[in-house]
């Protein structure tokens, strides 16, 4: 490890302050085999578990690497100011009465940063922190029992709570763990600066994060780009849901998207996977601990239950898992070694006639796999012979209890299996049904051997398809920095853009850019609002005019003031001047209404003049009206929208439109900027997306321009930046040659 970390992970010196806490702290280290220097620092105690004490920083007789403050807040700042001046190698704060308690207590706060002062730049973690366990080098700056022990490599673990730390040292499923560290309130140093941290240790495998919110998005940047670098994959369990981004929200996006779907988007955008569950989270890591990359989701199953099979094929599709069907091979070499009467497939029951015969397993094993021995002894793989045979290949096998029952036949089963699958190129598992069936004793075993000991069916069929994911994304290209309300971080062309022609340069301090200049003229922000933060929606005749200046196609249409409509004289003259200029049937729209239909604010299949002024008269008017051409021969209708979110910037929505956006709840989300694969690929995902590639012979829509549609909608989102609530166009109606923005939703702030 070379970072400013590395005294304070892997110390040949621990200072430990307090009473009670540093006791704790140093009989985990004796526990976990510490070698290293102990120096507890009391000012009245002469020693502590059996070490003598030292009454202060400056008695110490050296720098120490570590150290763990369990005393006080008042005292904790102190001591930290005494230890950043001996040039101690880093600190953990276990005090409490800092930022957290900011929300009930004004003095945490500025408690908080005379501590950060106190620290400079010697390396701190927490406050509010239990510190961390390095299983690696035996050092557990911890003080409470945990459940790990010595590993020679692992995955690393960093997380925001305590307890789910205790927690999951306690796990009994093998998991190798390495590190678990955890983080408190991040004054100093963040959760991405710990992470990136450990991942430098040739001897960490992999990296869990259970994280509540991303406190600094660059960083996590950063630390997706060294992870990728290293070839090491992150899994994160996100929890923290906060409902911030949808309070303001005005139009259907309301009930799609927020602060969760971004961060969504946001992990998978680094190249990292979610989770959703402790059994998940620690499954997830079990595959990738073994460090063999999971090439795809084809998957080989063999268990000797016909019901088991059938569960397995079920919860193996849901999980986005695929079951390569038997070729002929398979199926001969099968029926040679089960029988010619038994009906061979993927997933495989191979029934109990075979159970106690080792020969037999092994040579249905050889069978599924296509795995062959030459004369030499040497084993090919099926994948030498066949490219697209499968991924992974799973044998299905609970263990009975140990308590009560033999399991030596169990065993001799797994140990069959490994010995047969120990040269295949794929990722080889066993998976117990129910979590309590795979014995830790077994899974360390299987560990050893390569073979991926998996827990429970639903977690560890979805721990296979997250790892495949990973697989993929290492080979997609790196997705840019999101769009942060920072002007050294917007792109260039994001930055300039005007909707002004003809933009100057050299504009002096004291008169408005460009870009503000012409938001002003569009009506995109007004100088004198009362608050400006208040979201202000434009009608939607202005919206999109201004969404045509990026090229996004509208419906022809003119537009009548609420003054021509008071006027029976007006509005009869401005019906006979526009009629003739519209292609009947039209729809008339009340501006200034964002759910137009809940409002009576609009009527379709409109066919004439006369029907057109009726119809006008009917509908709430109060704001003006919009009267356009009503689009024919749609194939598909969607919704597209952008919303900025406090944390993770812009996202945007693409969903199923039209009526049906509530109902089908079909969406997807990214942030901006998104590529043209990316969206693509976001379109693709769609339930909907049939539709837009021709479903049952219908024409397709051309998705070259709708891709087109969704870059000018970034485009429009990024000029207004950090000022955007919403942008949103429902429907886009698609059709074989182009997609039209029939109606549009732009909501601001001023400031």
């Amino acid at each position: 490890m070379k970072n400013r970390f590395e005294r304070l992970l892997a110390p040949k010196s621990i200072a430990v302050f307090g009473g009670h806490w540093a006791e704790a702290v140093i009989k985990q280290c004796r526990k976990l085999g510490y070698t290293g220097d102990i120096w507890p620092v009391h000012p009245s105690k002469n020693s502590i578990e059996g070490f003598d004490c030292f009454n202060s920083v400056d008695e110490l007789p050296g720098a120490p690497d570590a150290s763990f403050i369990g005393v006080n807040n008042e005292t904790t700042i102190e001591i930290a100011r005494a230890l950043s001046a001996r040039g101690a190698g880093g600190a953990i704060c276990f005090a409490a009465g800092f930022s957290e308690i900011a929300s009930r207590d004004s003095s945490g706060e500025p408690r908080q940063q005379r501590l950060l002062e106190a620290a400079g730049s010697m390396p701190l973690v927490g406050p509010n922190c239990y510190g961390f366990i390095n299983y690696l080098d035996g050092v557990a700056l911890w003080p409470d029992q945990h459940g790990g022990g010595r590993q020679k490599h692992g995955v690393a673990i960093v997380t925001q709570s305590s307890n789910i730390a205790i927690n999951l040292t306690m796990q009994q499923r093998g998991l190798p763990i390495a590190y678990v560290m955890t983080v408190g309130n991040q004054a100093q140093t963040t959760h991405a600066e710990l992470a990136t941290a450990v991942i430098e240790d040739d001897r960490v495998t992999a990296l869990g994060l259970h994280i509540e919110g991303f406190s600094d998005i660059r960083a996590f940047e950063a630390l997706s780009l060294r992870a990728r670098e290293l070839g090491k994959h992150i899994v994160i369990l996100k929890t923290g849901v906060s409902p911030v981004s949808r309070a303001a929200l005005l139009s259907h996006t309301r009930s799609l998207s927020g602060n969760d779907a971004a961060a969504s988007q946001f992990i998978e955008r680094l190249n990292m996977v979610r989770v959703h569950g402790l059994g998940e989270f620690i499954e997830t890591l079990k595959v990738l601990s073994i460090r063999r990359p999971v090439g795809g989701y084809r998957l080989l199953s063999m268990s000797c239950s016909g019901g088991e099979a059938a569960i397995i094929g079920d919860a193996a599709m849901a999980a986005g898992l695929e079951f390569p069907a038997l070729n002929a091979k398979q199926k001969t070499d099968l029926n040679a070694v089960l029988g010619a009467e038994l009906r061979v497939s993927n997933p495989l029951d191979y029934h109990t006639d075979i159970w106690d015969d080792a020969a037999a397993v092994r040579s249905m094993i050889n069978a599924m796999l296509q795995i062959q021995t030459p004369p030499d002894g040497d084993r090919i793989s099926a994948n030498d012979q066949f490219e697209s045979i499968a991924d992974i290949a799973m044998l299905v096998l609970d263990f009975p209890r140990q308590d009560r029952c033999d399991s030596e036949s169990w065993k001799a089963v797994a140990d069959t299996f490994v010995e047969a699958t120990k040269n295949w190129q794929g990722v080889t598992a066993v998976l117990a049904t129910l979590p309590e069936n795979m014995p830790e004793i077994v899974a360390k075993e299987l560990f050893a051997a390569g073979v991926v000991p998996l827990a429970g069916i639903r977690d560890g069929l979805l721990a296979l398809q997250h790892a495949a994911w990973l697989g993929w994304a290492a080979q997609t290209p790196l997705s840019p920095p999101v769009w942060l309300p920072d002007k050294h971080t917007v792109t260039a062309k994001a930055a300039v853009l005007s909707l002004l022609e003809g933009q100057g340069k050299g504009t002096s301090s004291d008169k408005p850019s460009a870009r503000r200049a012409s938001q002003q003229a569009w009506g995109l922000v007004h100088c004198a609002q009362d608050d400006p933060q208040a979201p202000r929606m434009l009608d939607e005749g202005t919206a999109k005019r201004w969404l045509q200046r990026f090229g996004i196609q509208v419906p022809f249409g003119i537009r009548l003031s609420f003054a021509d409509l008071r006027s029976s004289l007006k509005f009869s003259k401005a019906l006979d001047k526009a009629s003739p200029t519209l292609n009947y049937p039209v729809v008339a729209k009340g501006l200034g209404l964002a759910h137009k239909s809940e409002a009576n604010g609009i009527e379709l299949n409109i066919n004439n003049r006369r029907e057109l002024e009726r119809a006008i008269r009917r509908i709430n008017c109060d704001g003006g009206c919009l009267v356009e051409e009503q689009l024919q021969g749609g194939i598909a209708e969607l919704l597209v929208s952008v919303i900025h979110d406090p944390v993770h910037g812009l996202l945007m929505t693409i969903s199923a439109g039209g009526m049906h956006t509530e109902v089908l709840q079909d969406s997807q989300y990214c942030l901006i900027p998104a590529s043209r694969d990316e969206m693509l690929r976001r379109v693709k995902r769609l339930r909907c997306a049939p539709l837009l590639e021709g479903f049952r012979g219908r024409d397709k829509v051309n998705l070259e321009h709708l891709l087109d549609v969704l870059e000018s909608f970034q485009l429009a989102a990024l000029q207004l930046g950090d000022r955007l609530v919403e942008l949103e166009v429902n429907p886009l109606i698609c059709t074989a040659d182009e997609c039209v923005a029939v109606d549009a939703l732009v909501s601001v702030r001023d400031s």
